[in-house]
């Protein structure tokens, strides 16, 4: 075992070797090539990198990192290859637990790293760059980190069974949870809330989303979750609450959506097009105190609801539709939700709810089952919601 005091400079390393960093500032960069070697800091054992690139680098199998702390990277913020507090290059089942990094460009990028596991880490960014990246790395797992304040919090491309779990992310710049191109990933436990866009799921497939929280993304262009181009995804036991738009699906085939919860959005659940490609089964889920549960933008749109519960479902021996045809009007012409709680639409519902013939009946569930409604809001005001979707809505026109 070799222990280093500060201000040591890292000394030359064999395979397997633990090396010991004693409280204390450490000057940096540091890059190590020698495979094996597990690096563990006391308390108060801190790494500066100098300012100038990344702090330090891993780029040989099986390094393990605990408990460090890193400060004082270098500006750059290229997308793909940030200046990092540390950074895993062809280092296949390297371990970094435990990491703390505040005020960095980038937090963790992990690249051609197959099985790497980051947990326990709390990163803060100065909003330029991606938090804990995974760029073209099978098998890794991510989870338990605390995330804020980065371009990206959580972003992950080109990945196949990648385990994200039990991360919390938030105040991104654009994307809490951002995925894209991935295969048979696990999205487990997260927490997003407060992104300037929200989290997404992009050009993937069979990926598997469960008990996670998606809340408060509230303003123009904002939601809790986006699925865009995603194939044969499940979202079971999720939670969608007080989100301009809950989950928003734009061409998206064979996506089951089973037992989640919406609460407290303005538009629970939102098809848009560009492909006309939305296919989808939403079995068991509640929709409770939304402005609108469901709405559609997409003619083509093959959407069975089957056996949910919404806090505006009747007990009427006919099928239900959880959503008025105005909010289905609105999402097509997104300059009427200026006057979503005007009182001729309030009439122009509670009439809609009285005679179930004006209803459309396409997206019926045949199965509806009443619930009840949230004890406390989740959300700001659905009038404030209703003014938000007039900004963000324009988009989707075009």
């Amino acid at each position: 075992m070799l222990v280093l005091h500060p201000p040591t400079p890292l000394p030359p390393l064999y395979p397997g070797q633990t090396v010991v960093l004693e409280a204390g500032v450490h000057q940096g960069p540091w890059t190590i090539t020698t495979p094996g070697v597990r690096l563990v800091a006391r308390p108060g054992a801190v790494l500066d990198g100098g300012g100038k690139g990344t702090a330090l680098t891993l780029r040989a199998a099986g390094i393990v990192v605990e408990g460090l702390e890193v400060q004082n990277v270098g500006p750059g913020d290229d997308f793909y290859e940030p200046d990092a507090a540390v950074t895993l290059y062809q280092c296949e089942g390297c371990v970094v637990r435990g990491l703390r990094a505040k005020g960095v460009t980038g937090g963790i990028r992990v690249e051609k790293s197959n099985r790497a596991v980051v947990e326990n880490c709390e990163l803060v960014g100065t909003q330029a760059a991606p938090g804990l990246q995974t760029y073209r790395s099978d098998g890794v797992v991510l989870r338990g980190n605390r995330i804020r304040g980065f371009l990206d919090n959580l972003y992950v491309e080109y990945g196949e069974r990648v385990v994200v779990e039990g991360n919390r992310v938030e105040s991104g710049e654009r994307y809490g949870l951002h995925l894209m191109f991935t295969y048979q990933a696990q999205v487990r436990g997260n927490h997003s809330q407060g992104n300037r866009v929200g989290s997404a799921l992009m050009h993937g497939a069979e990926n598997w989303v469960e008990g996670n929280t998606f809340a408060r993304e509230v303003g123009p262009l904002r939601y809790g979750l986006l699925l865009q181009e995603e194939w044969k995804a499940t979202l079971k036991g999720n939670r969608f609450l007080g989100s301009t738009i809950g989950l928003f699906s734009l061409d998206s085939r064979d996506t089951q959506l089973l037992d989640n919860r919406f609460e407290g959005n303005g538009t629970a659940l939102l098809f848009a097009r560009d492909a006309d490609q939305n296919t989808l089964k939403a079995t068991a889920n509640t929709f409770v105190g939304n402005l609108h549960d469901v709405a559609v933008d997409d003619p083509r749109a093959r959407v069975v609801l089957r056996g949910n519960a919404f806090d505006r479902a009747a007990p009427l021996p006919i099928p239900h539709l959880p959503s008025s045809s105005f909010a289905l009007l609105s999402a097509r012409q997104p300059d009427l939700s200026l006057l979503a709680l005007s009182p001729g639409v309030l009439l122009w519902e509670a009439a809609e709810a009285k005679v179930p013939g004006l209803r459309l009946l396409a997206l019926a569930d045949p199965e509806a089952r009443p619930a009840s409604p949230p004890a406390t809001p989740t959300a700001p005001s659905l009038l404030g919601l209703a003014l938000l979707s007039l900004l963000g809505g324009l988009w989707l026109r075009w």
